[in-house]
């Protein structure tokens, strides 16, 4: 990911989308920052107050236009605005904002021994919080997950990104400093964003005391984002469904006329066409508000698991398993919209679990907006440019208009495990030449570090689809794909006439080509205009897939004993809840992704969550070749969650999961039970952490499957 080199030098800040003040009288407080945080209408509005937004960052200081030397320097860590003596301590200084502001989100990682540095806020010009750095953002410090969190909780802690979305305030000034002890080696490397309010906004300032006092609002505002609803204390008064089948080239449209404002609250869907991939790139949705059509993606990409789909939640969009989509941004229309799913691919789509809900909304016509997104794919783009091999930028959106960038989802293919992701965030704002956000990474600006490939989600950020860096999936098939998803709350970024959105390719290689698929989001005052539209002859294009979607393949001198792809336990029996009404195709709901399974099905345990228990148990069999092959994953708990060969009700044999939503091959060597009888039970005694099983594709052989 980075250069471990430690090199001081100056950072400064920039400002972003400036607006006039609308309402001074607005108090901004810890509180209301929070209300806004979790109120899914809150973007859809021009602020109020309004405000800039501004990036601290460690970025390369050489990247200054892109004319200029520099434009792809990528020394971008523990580059400081100055340095200077408080006490006996030489504080760094990251931040320095005068006026009224807030702090929006806060993320660090670090190299070496740079973890063991402090961070000093300074607010008002008082010292307000001081500890070591990771505790503060991501330790619980200031508050519990998932506003102070690090991702992904798969990878080592000190690899991970580190975030904090709990505001912090401010009247008059703002610093935040970041100390260690002299001669510590590591590097340090951050992306701190605040709004600046104008002149005259009233702030409460964030202290000890403040924090103590909105605890209440702090824990309501983490248990109402952890739950992953957005919106759900919305009302609605209509659904339109949209459920059947729409024939290659065909598409199906559902309008709803309101007069006065109102809002779509929910789009919900799952699409099938047998070959999930392709169809999730090839089905493609529309939307329009008051006559403008705003949206148009692919359903993979707009409702964020691109078209590899792998279960996730976050606070917008989220795909809790079993093939369902959904999203919850806020859509409002003052009279009119519509939603079309238009099947661009050579084979029928059968939709399901559609919905449209619709509900009231107060439309203003001098602050409301639109909501929009557009999507666009450079399909084998080079790694590196002209002979010379040089990075390059790309955009995900160039917007006209007065508005707030809302979030971003990308989907990446690549076949190489060399890593793609060094470039930074680029943002010009009301036509700067000059772009007011750089950043220090795309993992970074993804909430991330390092490339890891490990998955997460959380409300704001999400890889769902992690593998990225060429790591294989299974020892048999290796998977390139990734998905990254950031979307903004209180960090949106206001423009007031124009916003460029664009990112480094810096890959580490330099000879191979790539697929990238960007989709951006945005609210936009009606009649903006963004240049990226329609584009059917990409979503037809072939889509590149490195993991398995068909059985595994057997040894010709295999028995097939149950693989479950007809989608029942058939002849085995089930008690208790846990395998719920059949085998799972693929993850349940709420679930992490879960990989290396055969086929389509698979017993998984997960069914409501890990709350529940049960065991399952196959028929009868007279063993006859000298191994059980069979795959196997979840939680390591023995007799708790393992499966079992029992033979003349005795267990000899048992295997557990590695708290790992993987399933890999193990096996029994059963040649001593040659001529008797025996089952195989799937056992779920255990709730909590990983209390689940997952198990797919027993077949008995003369050798093992290793």
């Amino acid at each position: 990911m980075k250069k471990n080199r430690f090199i001081p030098a100056l950072a400064t800040s920039v400002a972003i989308g400036f607006f006039a003040a609308t309402n001074a009288a607005d108090k901004v407080t810890l509180r209301s920052l929070l209300a806004e945080m979790t109120d899914p209408d809150a973007n859809t509005y021009l602020p109020s107050p309004r405000y800039t937004a501004r990036l601290w960052s460690s970025h390369d200081r050489r990247t200054t236009t892109p004319d200029a030397d520099g434009w792809f320097a990528n020394n971008d860590h523990s580059k400081f605005i100055r340095s200077e003596t408080v006490g006996d301590c030489t504080e760094d200084v990251m931040l320095d904002a005068e006026g009224p502001g807030a702090i929006t989100r806060f993320w660090i990682t670090v190299s070496g021994k740079a973890g063991e540095g402090k961070i000093r806020v300074y607010v008002d010009g008082r010292l307000v919080a001081e500890d070591n750095c990771l505790k503060l953002v991501s330790g619980g410090m200031f508050c519990a997950a998932p506003l102070s969190d690090s991702v992904s909780h798969e990878s080592p802690y000190e690899r991970r990104g580190h975030d904090l979305y709990l505001p912090i305030p401010y009247a008059k000034s703002c610093k935040v400093a970041y100390v260690r002890k002299p001669g510590t080696k590591g590097s340090f490397y951050y992306n701190v964003e605040t709004r600046a309010y104008q002149a005259g906004t009233e702030v409460e300032s964030f202290s000890p005391d403040v924090l103590a006092r909105e605890k209440a609002a702090i824990d309501a505002a983490n248990r109402k984002l952890a739950r992953g609803l957005n919106g759900a204390d919305k009302p609605t008064d209509e659904t339109l469904s949209f459920d059947g089948e729409v024939p290659a080239g065909a598409s199906v449209t559902r309008t709803i006329a309101r007069m006065g404002g109102a809002a779509i609250r929910r789009i919900a869907m799952s699409v099938d066409a047998g070959q999930k991939p392709q169809t999730l790139r090839s089905t493609v949705i529309e939307l329009s508000f008051d006559g403008e059509r705003t949206v148009w993606a692919p359903v993979g990409e707009f409702f964020g698991c691109g078209y590899t789909y792998e279960a996730y939640s976050s606070w917008f969009t989220s795909c809790p398993g079993v093939g369902r989509m959904e999203s919850r941004w806020t859509m409002p229309f003052e009279k009119e919209c519509s939603v079309t799913v238009r099947n661009l691919g050579d084979a029928p789509v059968v939709l399901s679990a559609t919905a449209m809900e619709v509900g009231p909304y107060r439309w203003d016509s001098a602050r409301s907006m639109h909501f929009g997104a557009c999507w666009h794919e450079y399909a084998d783009a080079p790694s590196r440019k002209g002979p010379e091999k040089l990075q390059y930028d790309y955009d995900y959106a160039e917007l006209e208009g007065e508005g707030l960038f809302v979030g971003t989802t990308l989907a990446i293919w690549q076949p190489t495990a060399k890593w793609w992701g060094e470039g930074d965030e680029k943002v010009f704002v009301d036509g700067e030449t000059s772009p007011s956000y750089i950043g220090t990474g795309s993992e970074d600006y993804y909430g991330y570090a390092w490339g890891r490939y490990n998955v997460f989600d959380h409300p704001f950020l999400a890889q769902p689809v992690g593998i990225g860096k060429g790591r294989p999936l299974n020892q048999d098939f290796p998977r390139q794909n990734v998905v990254n998803i950031r979307n903004r709350a209180l960090d949106a970024i206001p423009f007031g006439k124009s916003i460029r959105f664009h990112m480094e390719m810096w890959h580490w290689a330099e000879d191979v080509k790539l697929d990238f698929a960007p989709l951006a989001c945005w609210y936009m005052r009606p009649g903006g205009r963004a240049n990226h539209g329609a584009d059917p002859a990409a979503v037809r294009r072939p889509v590149r897939v490195d993991v398995p979607l068909f059985p595994a393949t057997l040894p010709a001198t295999a028995t097939l004993f149950a693989d479950f792809e007809d989608g029942t336990y058939g002849a085995w029996k089930a008690t208790g809840e846990a395998f719920g009404p059949g085998p799972a195709r693929g993850v349940l709901p709420f679930q992490n992704p879960v990989g290396g399974y055969s086929g389509r099905y698979l017993i998984n345990t997960y069914y409501k969550k890990d709350d529940t228990k049960g065991t399952l148990v196959s028929p009868g069999f007279t063993v006859e070749k000298p191994f059980v092959n069979f795959l196997v994953g979840g939680g390591n708990y023995k007799g708790q969650t393992c499966v079992d060969l029992v033979v003349d009700g005795q267990v000899v044999r048992t295997v557990t999961g590695k708290n790992s939503e993987r399933l890999e091959w193990t096996h029994w060597d059963v040649s001593e039970f040659k001529g008797r009888t025996a089952k195989i039970v799937v056992v779920d005694d255990r709730t909590g952490h990983f209390g689940h099983i997952n198990a797919d594709c027993f077949y008995f052989d003369v050798s093992p499957r290793k």
